[in-house]
């Protein structure tokens, strides 16, 4: 079985000039990626083998507060997941090394909802910012997943 947590990035600023790379998180978006980071922290009887992020401030900012949750893992950027594409995410994705039984990613929507709805088996409008999804797959090889289980979602607003 391969598991996989996609982590929506937290809510970001668009009151700076910068560019959309650049763009860091709004103090809102801190609380509620902290309050997600907890609840998974809890959710998880799992480990968490692999942790990936999108190079932009806001996805990177959003995994390095999460990772406070967790044992001191490590997070690697690539830039191939600055995508807003399904389809990009899902390569990057069929590529993980098999030895890697769970992986977590931060990153950007549309390309999370759209995972949600393509490869889980429940259907959601969004997955807001610092929102996560939880999927199982049936199968010991990445190149081989199909529509998964969704085992679980977490959305900041309906957290204490």
């Amino acid at each position: 079985m391969k598991k996989l947590i996609l982590f929506r990035h937290g809510k970001s600023r668009w009151d700076m000039n910068v560019t959309d790379m650049k763009r860091d998180l709004l103090e809102t978006g801190i609380e509620r990626t902290k309050k997600s980071a907890r609840s998974l922290s809890e959710y998880l009887d799992f480990e968490i083998d692999a942790w990936y992020s999108s190079p932009a401030v806001r996805a990177k900012r959003t995994a390095d507060l999460t990772a406070d949750f967790f044992s001191n893992p490590e997070i690697k950027t690539d830039e191939q997941l600055y995508t807003f594409s399904f389809f990009d995410l899902l390569k990057f994705i069929k590529n993980l090394d098999n030895s890697i039984e769970t992986a977590i990613f931060f990153g950007h929507n549309e390309a999370y909802t759209e995972f949600v709805n393509r490869m889980g088996n429940q259907y959601i409008e969004n997955l807001p910012t610092s929102g996560v999804a939880i999927f199982e797959f049936d199968t010991k090889d990445w190149k081989s997943i199909e529509k998964g289980k969704t085992l679980h979602i977490i959305k900041p607003k309906s957290l204490a």
